[in-house]
């Protein structure tokens, strides 16, 4: 399945609120402790669970205490995983239906390390290379749209010897099948670059996209 790049820009951007988690729509906060039963975003209103039911390997860690300062609540845990090449996150998907697969990497320093710069690893969708992820000091987010092909698809963390992988926050969004005719089944899209075109601040009687 090749990857080819999208490029998104968007003229205004305002706050989304969810009402509820409709189908095909998964917030999983990495790290977050198994039995949590979950929590409100109270910036954006979206609903995030925790990964436990999602993967089978690897360990759950908060970013440094003198990292979370501004931080929304699904960046200020992290799951690492130290041992094997490849731990992926199986979610759930219906053969056919066209998705958005968010993954968000937040370093913050959760391993006492200070070795955000030095740290990469590789992203893959089922076998196919996704993106490499540059930890560096800021959070980094990336995006890939795809058919599934399954009940199920594999979002993989990949160790290149370069440091041990590890994600903040994995979303799924399931999009309607008029969006982006350039993703099939066998060819898939990932982000290459998003600005906002327009200024930096929007009064909701301008634009209102709840």
């Amino acid at each position: 399945m090749a990857l080819l790049l999208f490029f998104a820009a968007f003229a205004l951007s305002a706050a989304t609120h969810a009402v509820g988690q409709p189908a095909g729509f998964l917030s999983i906060d990495c790290g977050l402790e198994a039995n949590y039963s979950g929590y409100t975003d109270t910036i954006h209103g979206i609903f995030y669970v925790s990964d436990g039911s999602y993967v089978d390997a690897g360990e759950n860690h908060g970013v440094a205490a003198d990292q979370e300062s501004g931080r929304i609540r699904p960046d200020l845990t992290v799951r690492s995983f130290p041992s094997g090449v490849r731990n992926c996150y199986a979610l759930p998907t219906n053969a056919g239906n066209k998705y958005l697969v968010r993954v968000v990497a937040f370093y913050g320093n959760y391993d006492g390390k200070n070795s955000s710069s030095s740290l990469q690893f590789d992203l893959h969708l089922g076998s196919n290379y996704w993106d490499t992820v540059q930890a560096g000091s800021t959070k980094q987010v990336y995006e890939a749209l795809f058919v599934a092909w399954a009940s199920w698809a594999p979002v993989c963390l990949i160790n290149t010897g370069q440091g041990t992988p590890f994600v903040s926050s994995v979303e799924l969004r399931m999009l309607g099948s008029e969006l982006y005719p350039h993703v099939m089944t066998n060819q898939s899209m990932r982000l290459h670059f998003r600005d906002i075109l327009g200024p930096t601040t929007v009064s909701r009687s301008v634009a209102r996209f709840d």
